[in-house]
């Protein structure tokens, strides 16, 4: 998914026409499915599973670290 989304950015760029919110989406997804991997990486390294963080704007849920929210990219405090 990083991969495709620098090359979706790297064609927009050429084309000279970057579109913001398609590019936002992508790294929320990629955001999300990020935060995934590190719970199923925590779990699969003996640690308990732990309840999500939310957002503070629109209240989806996220993985501690994450940078901006998935949904509403509301930037999100470190947890």
């Amino acid at each position: 998914m990083q991969s495709e989304l620098g090359g979706l950015f790297y064609e927009m760029a050429i084309r000279d026409h970057v579109k913001l919110d398609v590019l936002t989406a992508k790294a929320a997804a990629l955001q999300k499915l990020d935060g995934e991997l590190a719970q199923v990486e925590h779990l699969l390294a003996g640690g308990v599973a732990t309840a999500p963080l939310h957002c503070p704007a629109c209240g989806t849920p996220h993985a501690r670290g994450a940078a901006f929210c998935s949904q509403c990219a509301t930037p999100l405090t470190p947890s």
